[in-house]
């Protein structure tokens, strides 16, 4: 698509969400119980049918459900945009499969290198921990902000 329209793809990389909140009962689990299950089967006879109307397949099989999280003490979540990836003026045809395989294989390298450059800053993060942001700001009231790493 971006290179249909000849725009530009920004590589990012986010990590952290796994520092907010607990995964603890998913879809098997609310289906165990018998008010749960039914509240989440009359949902899907409800609304499936008009959310995935026209799908086929799996996408259309599955039941919409909202799981249930447990709050963590807040940790950080970091993001990284990489370089731009110019797509304008690379292709031929919109149909050109190669040129498309080589900048699926561009972007999803690059989102790879942001997600394990952020886990590599993410582990050498002072700050990390809600107590040492909390103890840095209360002696360091003058600053805005807790510092994050440099790019």
């Amino acid at each position: 698509m971006a290179a249909k329209l000849g725009v530009k793809i920004v590589p990012f990389g986010a990590i952290g969400e796994d520092d907010i909140a607990e995964l603890a009962l998913d879809y098997d689990d609310l289906m165990k119980i018998p008010i749960l299950s039914d509240e989440i089967k009359k949902l899907n006879d409800e609304t499936v049918s008009n959310i995935r109307a026209g799908m086929s397949g799996e996408v259309a099989n599955q039941h919409i459900h909202v799981p249930f999280l447990l709050p963590k003490v807040p940790g950080r979540v970091y993001y990284y945009f990489g370089k731009a990836i110019e797509t304008r003026g690379r292709f031929d045809g919109v149909n050109d499969k190669e040129t498309a395989k080589e900048l699926y294989f561009e972007v999803k390298s690059q989102v790879e290198a942001n997600l394990a450059f952020l886990r590599k800053k993410r582990s050498q993060d002072p700050y990390r921990n809600i107590v040492d942001r909390t103890v840095y700001q209360a002696f360091n009231a003058s600053a805005d902000q807790v510092p994050a790493f440099e790019p």
